[in-house]
């Protein structure tokens, strides 16, 4: 083309990439002829945007949602053939494994083909079953290593389960708990004295305990929460997350008060917890003075420690080179070891090796057992 007219896409923000990608109409409007329109759709396909890349890879956990089997390489397909949609849109790309791959570019005459239709519904309930399956795994490792919260930000806990529609007035014993003072009618947790070393000082704590863990149970089993406790590395994380999300962190956590009171007790005695690992920076601030006992006050929420954190993102950030994920916490509990090595698919505890491709392996006896 001539050189006014490159030197105008170019202040218009185009790049030969972007041509690529771009639909006949949308460069018919950019100006081009018809002559240079044809001479970019002979053009080899570009390579699909590596967040776009990165996100779909993340949300699938690396595994083909047809067979779910971890051991088998993987290829990204585009679900419309790109020759006819140009999309790279992550609604039209599908994580699929080599022997699936083939079957979508194949036609049955007397089986069902592995269509557009077929693909898009395999890939909604894998992506949503293994955000499922992040939910359901930290709730069972705390029933099987019978652990604790350190921490509940009750406010949080409480509006969540509102925006959810969880029905407070039907956990067991509400009414005794309204009675004894645990609970107002309207399901929120009584208002305690500000004058207590901890929120959960006293005589009735282990009804309160027991009953915000339970509403935190609740919501937790109704929130889309992204495990990331195997994923803490920048390259991965800054094209998996976003602002809204729910995610559980899991390892080594540093706490530092960062504000100090003289008598050490009563609202206001605000730490920040950090994790810290592979340029990515997890932080979040809560109040320690909500600490469900006083080992977790003074042991559990101090210094490094490991301790597993839930978390509602509220910022993505970059700071010399770390991504910073920041957000409000909503419960801090002990570190889980099985939660570290899991396998999406078989629950087998396997880890998801990232950057590696794995071959398959006894693929004969994959297709049997399934």
């Amino acid at each position: 083309m001539d050189a006014d007219r490159a030197a105008k896409l170019t202040d218009e923000g185009w790049t030969l990439n972007k041509l690529k990608l771009a639909t006949r109409d949308e460069l018919k409007a950019a100006g081009l002829d018809s002559r240079f329109i044809a001479s970019i759709f002979k053009e080899t396909r570009p390579p699909i945007p590596t967040d776009t890349l990165m996100s779909v890879l993340f949300a699938n956990r690396y595994q083909c949602c047809i067979c779910r089997n971890p051991k088998r390489s993987v290829i990204v397909h585009h679900i419309e053939e790109w020759a006819e949609s140009r999309l790279h849109d992550a609604e039209n790309l599908a994580v699929l494994c080599l022997p699936h791959h083939d079957e979508a570019h194949s036609k049955k005459t007397l089986s069902k083909n592995l269509d557009a239709k077929a693909l898009r519904d395999a890939k909604a309930k894998w992506e949503a079953r293994v955000k499922q399956f992040d939910a359901e795994s930290i709730l069972s490792a705390m029933r099987l290593e019978y652990s604790n919260w350190n921490f509940m930000n009750e406010l949080r806990i409480f509006e969540l389960a509102r925006v959810i529609g969880i029905e407070l007035k039907r956990i067991f014993q509400f009414d005794q708990l309204v009675k004894s003072g645990i609970a107002e009618r309207s399901g929120l947790p009584a208002v305690r004295d500000n004058s207590l070393f901890y929120m959960y000082q006293g005589s009735d704590i282990l009804a309160r305990y027991f009953y915000v863990s339970e509403v935190l149970s609740l919501v937790i089993k109704n929130l889309p929460i992204i495990n990331i406790s195997d994923y803490l590395d920048k390259g991965v994380l800054s094209f998996a997350l976003a602002p809204g999300d729910f995610i559980f962190v899991q390892g080594a956590h540093t706490f530092s008060p960062t504000t100090q009171k003289k008598n050490g007790k009563g609202r206001g005695q605000i730490c920040r917890g950090v994790r810290k690992a592979n340029n990515v920076e997890v932080r979040f601030t809560f109040d320690r003075w909500e600490a469900t006992s006083s080992s977790a006050k003074s042991e559990w929420l101090t210094g490094t420690k490991n301790q597993g954190s839930l978390i509602h993102v509220k910022d993505l950030s970059r700071d010399e080179g770390r991504l910073v994920v920041t957000g409000t916490v909503l419960g801090i509990c002990s570190n889980f070891g099985d939660l570290k090595r899991r396998d999406y698919a078989k629950g087998l505890g396997r880890a998801i090796q990232l950057g590696r491709v794995e071959e398959y392996e006894d693929d004969d006896d994959w297709d049997k057992d399934q």
